[in-house]
């Protein structure tokens, strides 16, 4: 799935975002004169909440000739989530300066201004998103590397020390209430988007609130940290992408998100393996027993935004034809949590 699959962008869209986009920049680079936008084309991309574009931005500054090769990152006014702009620009601020492997935050815009919807730009990082690593020979040397590399990052992030940093833009959490507020979250989601009762779903929110676990620590999460979220190259993982659901949580939320079945890891190297790399790098144990309540609480949050994109498609909010059909994953995704919960 890529940009192909959604309304092509007509030249004169083009056109009217470098315009708009020229015009912006002037505000934000202070002193900049003869700011010009070359090479503007959106990105290929399979996430639903923001549509990325990439482009160069020349200027001349105090004298010099000075540029960029940025990407603008736009909100979707609907699809399967219901984020907002600031914390996920707040996060990558903190994040790049505290060396976790993301691209450096650029400027923002929450008004629209430059083209006409919310968004923000980020600088451009070397790399590739591409799944066909994947389906490499198992023996590929590459597969190993960039899956030891998410271990790392997850280490990376999962030990920034966020109270000294002054993460006030993310919902507080404390240990005990750092899964349970999750929970709440996506149920109170589940409940405004579902179009039918889904009784199995109502059964596995149950199920997961009888047995919330307390976390080891509080840490940033990022929300949707897997295969597909990172860029990475032939020295391998470049950056992280796809802020949109970062929050103060469990660690091990991100791991059993990282190995759903629909996405696993386990393509790349072993769970075992996966958890002894990142609690070498991390310091940090990770308890079996939680692991699988999280594993079972992405079978649920998955779910939930499959069942918002289609009702964002059914209300109208997006035409994108890959939201049409979402709701029918509850099947596939309910069925296996109750297999791994009998």
């Amino acid at each position: 799935m890529t940009n192909a699959d959604r309304p092509v962008p007509d030249a004169d869209t083009a056109a009217r975002f470098r315009a708009g986009l020229e015009r912006w920049l002037h505000t934000q680079i202070e002193g900049a004169r003869d700011i010009v936008v070359d090479n503007l084309e959106p990105i290929s991309s399979v996430g639903g909440a923001r549509r990325p574009w990439q482009f160069d931005v020349r200027y001349a500054l105090e004298g010099e000739e000075r540029g960029l090769r940025a990407v603008m990152l736009v909100k979707v006014p609907g699809g399967q989530l219901e984020t907002v702009l600031d914390p996920e620009f707040a996060a990558l601020r903190v994040l790049h300066a505290h060396g976790v492997p993301t691209a450096r935050p650029l400027w923002i815009d929450p008004d629209g201004v430059a083209c006409g919807d919310p968004c923000f730009f980020t600088e451009w990082v070397p790399g590739t998103a591409s799944l066909d690593l994947m389906q490499r020979p198992v023996d590929d040397p590459q597969r190993r590397a960039v899956a030891l590399g998410m271990a790392d990052v997850a280490a990376a992030l999962h030990t920034v020390d966020w109270e000294s940093a002054g993460v006030d833009f993310l919902p507080i959490v404390t240990r005990e209430t750092a899964a349970l507020a999750q929970l709440d979250e996506w149920e109170d989601t589940f409940l405004r988007q579902r179009m039918e009762p889904l009784p199995v779903l109502v059964y596995a929110f149950a199920w997961l609130r009888d047995r919330v676990p307390v976390a080891s620590r509080v840490a940033m999460v990022h929300g949707d940290f897997r295969f597909g979220n990172i860029l990475y190259d032939e020295s391998g993982v470049t950056a992280m992408l796809d802020w949109e659901m970062v929050h103060l949580g469990d660690p091990l939320e991100d791991l059993a998100w990282a190995h759903r079945t629909r996405w696993s890891l386990e393509q790349l190297l072993s769970i075992d393996e996966f958890i002894a790399r990142y609690t070498s790098a991390s310091g940090l144990a990770v308890d079996s027993g939680a692991f699988h309540w999280h594993r079972m609480f992405a079978e649920v949050k998955h779910t939930v935004i499959s069942l918002t994109a289609a009702r964002s498609f059914t209300d109208g909010r997006t035409t994108w034809m890959r939201h049409a059909d979402r709701a029918s994953m509850a099947a596939p995704f309910m069925a296996r949590f109750l297999r791994a919960t009998a």
